[in-house]
């Protein structure tokens, strides 16, 4: 059985991590600005992938 690696240069990686935790985004956004996390009232994420449901799963990618 092959290990999968992954680092947070993975870009797959940062945007399961962020898009399946706002609040981690909203910290992230908050500290990147330098703004209250409390300022932030949604995001909205439009996103042509589709992630894969589980980790070394293919991505699928919509035509818009």
């Amino acid at each position: 059985m092959n290990k999968l690696e992954y680092t947070f240069k993975t870009d797959t990686l940062f945007k399961i991590l962020f898009v399946k935790n706002p609040d981690l985004l909203k910290q992230l956004v908050s500290d990147l600005l330098s703004i209250r996390p409390e300022s932030i009232e949604q995001f909205l994420i439009t996103n042509p992938e589709m992630p894969p449901e589980a980790m070394g799963d293919k991505f699928c990618r919509l035509d818009t």
